[in-house]
């Protein structure tokens, strides 16, 4: 049946070992992976797979998730369609790294990126997008214009807050349940040429977690999250990441830091390219790092539920590349209804607790 599919397509169609181990995890292999070469491409898969009852999901550089089904790679659909001041039209597939190969030298920016660029737009929109900049900005989601959707019929919409109102608030952040985005019209504000990055060292997490706050709430940086490492014995490092963007000239570091309560002599500030430092991480996806976490919690539990958390994780877990890292969101800031969070509170902090694959 599937090789009936394979010859209407103008891109590929696999079903190697290889391929298949690539887009499965535990209990979910797929059928079949289908690499689109154009947006027909995935409408007729759509349509085939509705028409004989077979499951189809898109595959991000993680994994697809869809047992006995075709797993779709999007990787095909990575144009740039369109470059404006304030925003950049591009393909579901494109990657963060790329899109900003596009609007750096323009000097613009998506206003909220992820810590790893090697994701691709059409993923991280399909899951919210959290990044430093949330507290401020929001989420990648609610920093998207327009996205243009192939739904389960095999029907391709164009949908925004003003245009299919329901279908634009149901895939961003809908985790693809209610269809495939294949291209997204996203926001870019000015980019910094260079940045401060502050890295500050704690005593214990409440601490962190008072200063977190402190800096989302009152203070001028730019991004800001916390770190949390297993220690020796029983003991956490516990870190905070501040970026100030780098204007007319470089932020006072006595200002910045006046009032916060970190363990003098055990900081560090250091003075980066904007680019370098959004590649911090690299522009690919570590593979030992494929599942993931994310746990969103009111403000005033956070200490109680991280601690909880910390006592439970140990180094085979995480390591230095893959901390605990907490987000602090402003509710107040989120759009879209599918990215829940607690309503009790105005701010609320997202753990986010990498699992290993290999652990």
């Amino acid at each position: 049946m599937l090789r009936g599919l394979a010859s209407q397509l103008r891109g590929t169609f696999t079903t190697t070992p290889e391929a298949l181990d690539s887009a499965s995890d535990i209990r979910n292999r797929p059928a079949a992976v289908v690499r689109p070469q154009d947006v027909e491409d995935v409408i007729t898969v759509v349509r085939f797979c509705r028409e004989h009852g077979i499951p189809v999901a898109a595959r991000d550089q993680g994994q697809s998730q869809v047992a006995e089904g075709i797993a779709l790679e999007l990787s095909g659909l990575a144009a740039v369609h369109e470059l404006e001041e304030d925003r950049v039209t591009v393909g579901a597939g494109i990657l963060w790294s790329a899109v900003l190969d596009h609007t750096l030298p323009h000097r613009r920016t998506p206003p909220v990126l992820t810590d790893h660029l090697g994701l691709s737009v059409g993923g991280t929109l399909s899951t919210g997008g959290v990044g430093g900049s949330t507290f401020r900005y929001g989420l990648q989601i609610d920093n998207t214009y327009e996205v243009q959707v192939v739904t389960g019929e095999g029907e391709l919409l164009t949908c925004s807050r003003w245009r299919n109102r329901d279908l634009f608030g149901a895939v961003l952040g809908g985790l693809g349940q209610s269809g495939l985005i294949v291209r997204a019209t996203v926001r870019l504000v000015p980019a910094p040429s260079h940045v401060r990055v502050y890295t500050l060292p704690y005593a214990n997490l409440a601490d962190q977690l008072s200063d977190h706050l402190a800096v989302a709430n009152n203070r001028g940086a730019d991004h800001i999250t916390g770190l949390a490492l297993p220690g020796a014995g029983s003991q956490c490092n516990y870190h905070l990441q501040m970026v100030s963007y780098v204007t007319v000239e470089r932020p006072a570091d006595d200002r910045v830091l006046s009032g916060l309560n970190f363990q003098p002599g055990r900081d560090a500030a250091v003075d980066s390219t904007y680019r370098d430092w959004l590649l911090r991480t690299g522009s690919q996806p570590d593979k030992l790092a494929v599942r993931r976490r994310d746990v969103v919690v009111p403000a005033s539990e956070t200490q109680a539920f991280a601690t909880e958390v910390m006592a439970e994780v140990s180094p085979a877990e995480v390591d230095h590349r893959f901390p605990v890292v907490l987000y602090a969101l402003d509710r107040r800031k989120l759009t879209l209804p599918l990215f829940r969070v607690p309503d009790q509170e105005d701010t609320c902090f997202l753990l986010r607790i990498p699992q290993l694959s290999n652990s």
